[in-house]
């Protein structure tokens, strides 16, 4: 992706964009998470509860430290040293300052850190982790191409990133942060 891209998609993030991207998963949608007004328009596109929470894509975890605490902080970055090389998603206990609205009905923030582009590139420009929840209506299957999300959302995104391919093509492991417990394989 050429810098003024980057920078282009970057600066109407920081503005409130909603947008489509693969992550190194599955494709996403992704909006910044300290723009609540985002974060509800990406929930109306997909049609989706409230009550789930969302998940934080980060190139680093020090750009977590609005969501989580310095503690917490330090045994992620334990847990990533040791975890297998299969993306995961971390189970977090939320710091006082993470805004409510991420967490859904959850006591919890889920997170990954993943060095996939464009949402590594775009996480390191922004100095933010991202939203990435699936690119999907709830209860549907998940786009699996860049065909397949300007089919379904092209029209209610501000804009879709082409050109990359997601990684794995399924959703990531989530475990529990503190005592390691894997929720989903």
């Amino acid at each position: 992706m050429a810098g003024w891209k980057l920078e282009q998609q970057a600066r109407a993030i920081a503005r409130g964009a909603v947008f489509a991207y693969p992550t190194d998963t599955i494709w996403g949608l992704g909006c910044h998470p300290m723009i609540e007004s985002a974060v509800d328009r990406l929930q109306q596109i997909k049609q989706r509860s409230y009550h789930k929470g969302l998940i934080l894509l980060s190139a680093k975890t020090e750009y977590l430290s609005a969501y989580l605490s310095t503690e917490t902080l330090a045994q992620l970055n334990q847990r990533i040293s040791s975890a297998n090389p299969h993306p995961t998603t971390w189970i977090c206990p939320p710091s006082r300052r993470c805004p409510g609205y991420l967490l859904g009905r959850f006591n919890s923030i889920a997170v990954r850190i993943s060095n996939h582009d464009p949402g590594y590139r775009l996480s390191h420009y922004l100095k933010s982790p991202l939203i990435s929840t699936s690119a999907n209506i709830s209860g549907h299957p998940h786009a699996r191409n860049s065909l397949q999300i300007h089919r379904h959302f092209q029209s209610r995104l501000d804009f879709i990133i082409d050109g990359f391919n997601s990684g794995s093509q399924q959703p990531s492991q989530i475990r529990e942060l503190l005592d390691g417990k894997i929720i989903r394989h």
